[in-house]
């Protein structure tokens, strides 16, 4: 997983843990909503000086941004299967039906 991606992942999971919106915690980082939602989607990586609001308004340590318990959120794997099976064949895409219908 690029680095993007899983630092936006953690952000937004910390962020809706807390329950704080998107447009709160902008406000409470000091950047712009637009922003935030690049970073969440792995769009855009924050500064470092931003990376230090951020770490501090979700009450942790700035590293644990990086911490990779976010590469195994339902939200990520429901992500890449979605984009593993727009690539299937027809064939292909009724075997897995069949393998997901019988766990």
């Amino acid at each position: 997983m690029k680095i993007k991606i899983a630092l936006g992942l953690k952000i937004k999971n910390l962020r809706k843990k807390q329950g704080i919106s998107q447009e709160k915690f902008s406000e409470m980082v000091d950047m712009n909503p637009r922003q935030i939602v690049r970073i969440e989607n792995g769009e855009s990586f924050p500064t470092a000086e931003n990376l230090e609001k951020i770490a501090e308004v979700l009450k942790i340590q700035p590293q644990e941004l990086f911490y990779n318990d976010c590469f195994a959120s339902n939200e990520y794997l429901i992500s890449e299967i979605k984009k593993s099976i727009d690539r299937l064949s027809n064939k292909e895409l009724r075997m897995i039906y069949l393998i997901v219908k019988n766990l």
